[in-house]
């Protein structure tokens, strides 16, 4: 009998605990701060230095103190979470000792009456000084034999990171942060310096009458290749048509290179101002000519590393 009641009493308790566990009321729980995993560090290039890990270990333990501070879970536990990159490499349009911080969040829920945490948690990432920005202007050249050679142009940065999407990263609290979806990315100075530089017209302009005479080299050797050659012989009925082509796909290069390089000879003051570029047809040209940031049609603001 003794063994009975125990039973009911047991029995009784995980009624009641089903009929407690709601999940509206889940959402309004306090949650804590869990055991942090093992920190994954690692690079893509090359494996950071102990004084790398030592300093974005120092700058992540910053920001997860002040989360811990600012943020409470609710309906929720959530621990912190980063991964270090050290992005060096031969291409020095890389640059950079960015971290990536992570939280996530386990949600409460209900299984079979009780209170559970989730097994997948939700994450929210930070990108500190990230390095992942889009090529700006990169363009790959091939040879003869398909062999490609990327001339790169700047980093750039787009509408859509910028303030109200036409006023440039405002540093004025020393850091400055572009929210995504369900991620962020942080822009740190250090000492008063950014993390990067903007550009000069003057840079810009040179950057670029570097990336079309490449392309050119590369396409004169294809067409006068010996391949080239023999394709115009195998294929008379063709030859005018494809010498057509060839003519319009230098004409890509020739055009706006010839006009780059009559920019290049504006005045010092001119060439000197920072570089804001959209693309679009100038006298039958298409290329990148300036603008200012509230123009609706500018397409990105160049950048340069700062390594200071």
């Amino acid at each position: 009998m003794k063994k009975l009641f125990i039973f009911l009493l047991c029995l009784y308790g995980v009624m009641v605990s089903a009929q407690d566990c709601d999940n509206e009321q889940l959402k309004t729980l306090p949650g804590k701060w869990l055991p942090q995993p093992g920190d994954a560090v690692g690079g893509n290039y090359k494996n950071p230095t102990a004084a790398e890990i030592a300093g974005a270990k120092k700058i992540v333990n910053q920001i997860k103190q002040l989360f811990q501070e600012q943020y409470q879970p609710v309906g929720m536990d959530t621990y912190h979470h980063y991964h270090f990159l050290a992005d060096e490499s031969t291409d020095k349009n890389i640059y950079g000792n960015s971290s990536i911080y992570t939280i996530r969040n386990f949600l409460f829920h209900c299984v079979k009456g009780r209170k559970e945490t989730s097994d997948e948690g939700l994450g929210s990432y930070v990108h500190i000084n990230p390095v992942n920005f889009v090529k700006f202007s990169s363009i790959p050249v091939y040879d003869e034999y398909g062999k490609v050679n990327s001339t790169f142009g700047f980093h750039e940065l787009t509408p859509s990171q910028m303030v109200n999407g036409k006023q440039l990263l405002d540093f004025s609290d020393g850091y400055h942060i572009i929210e995504g979806t369900s991620s962020y990315q942080v822009w740190i100075t250090y000492e008063g310096k950014k993390p990067f530089r903007y550009v000069s017209r003057r840079e810009f302009l040179e950057k670029q009458v570097a990336i079309c005479e490449a392309n050119l080299n590369a396409l004169h050797q294809h067409y006068s290749s010996k391949g080239w050659k023999d394709n115009l012989a195998m294929f008379p009925q063709y030859k005018e048509k494809m010498l057509e082509d060839e003519k319009n796909h230098l004409s890509m290069y020739e055009n706006p290179l010839r006009a780059y390089r009559q920019d290049l000879e504006n005045d010092a003051g001119w060439l000197n101002e920072m570089a804001v570029v959209k693309q679009e047809s100038v006298s039958g040209v298409y290329r990148y000519v300036f603008t200012t940031v509230d123009d609706p049609y500018m397409s990105a603001v160049p950048i340069m590393p700062n390594p200071d």
